[in-house]
């Protein structure tokens, strides 16, 4: 049967990726943790899993090991559904915050964790707020000696937070004297987040706050990536998709990026879910016989 370009594209699987952290995680609200933020996701997740199983989609799930370990029934449910479970860091602190030996107590300590919960280790790592770059690439050395198999952590892509704007924009094995180079003798694959090229551009289009910002722009982006044959990565955090997300005090800079357009976040994920395919990083890589 022959396949127009259009349906041949269609057919393209992508990687969805779903950050399971608090809202007191991230960058602009980690302040006002001590504030009686509440941990969310047990209240969160059950939707979350619904909304996948009705796309009939699985997703990477990078869980940061505190709310791993304190409720270990949340991952174990989502292992349960297919899904794969993946780490993010304990504390959802930046690697700037931490050194080689730190970062392999945490992996060793979540692998336990995760070992006792579903007898499997996991396969893959995803830096909190993409903090790997050519500054903390000494991680790319520690994730291979604790048997990772794979990051999700490079943003190819400059903003005021993270990026490494000369990274490849495709999966690819990357050097550990360099992350916008290439070793295709390594073992350790990268699976950048999606941008929008644009002549010499790059734009973020990979989710979070770039999607409630720019929808239209993701979906461009998923496309034209796609028509070079590669997966879109595209993440989106748990506390996002949680319509009981509390609204705190923060700056209007801060208040603007972590809660517009929140409220559109579950539809505007529908609407990826019902225009592409996804998959999670493990069901890509064994899909391409990457492992």
């Amino acid at each position: 049967m022959n396949l127009t370009k259009e349906k041949q594209e269609s057919f393209v699987k992508n990687i969805l990726s779903i950050d399971v952290e608090e809202l007191f995680h991230t960058e602009y609200v980690r302040h006002l943790r001590e504030n009686g933020n509440a941990f969310r996701t047990p209240s969160n997740m059950p939707s979350i899993l619904k909304l996948l199983n009705d796309y009939s989609t699985k997703a990477t799930f990078f869980m940061v090991g505190e709310v791993a370990e304190r409720y270990p029934s949340v991952t174990k449910e989502i292992i349960n559904r297919g899904h794969e479970v993946a780490f993010h860091s304990y504390d959802h602190k930046l690697l700037l915050e931490k050194n080689p030996e730190q970062l392999v107590m945490e992996i060793e300590r979540f692998n336990e964790l995760l070992m006792s919960i579903t007898g499997h280790k996991c396969l893959g790592f995803r830096a909190p707020s993409f903090s790997l770059n050519n500054t903390t690439k000494w991680a790319l050395e520690v994730l291979e000696r604790t048997g990772m198999l794979y990051d999700s952590s490079v943003f190819p892509v400059w903003t005021p937070l993270y990026g490494v704007s000369s990274a490849l924009t495709r999966p690819y094995k990357p050097s550990k004297d360099d992350l916008t180079a290439e070793n295709v003798e390594g073992k350790l694959w990268e699976f950048p987040l999606a941008v929008y090229s644009l002549l010499k551009l790059r734009i973020p289009a990979a989710g979070g706050f770039y999607l409630r910002f720019m929808p239209s722009l993701v979906s461009r982006a998923v496309k034209k990536i796609n028509k070079h044959g590669s997966p879109a990565v595209i993440f989106v955090h748990s506390w996002e998709l949680d319509p009981e997300t509390p609204k705190l005090g923060l700056n209007p800079y801060k208040s603007f990026v972590t809660y517009h357009n929140i409220e559109k976040t579950v539809k505007l994920i529908k609407h990826l879910l019902q225009d592409f395919q996804f998959a999670s990083v493990a069901e890509y890589m064994k899909i391409k016989g990457m492992i």
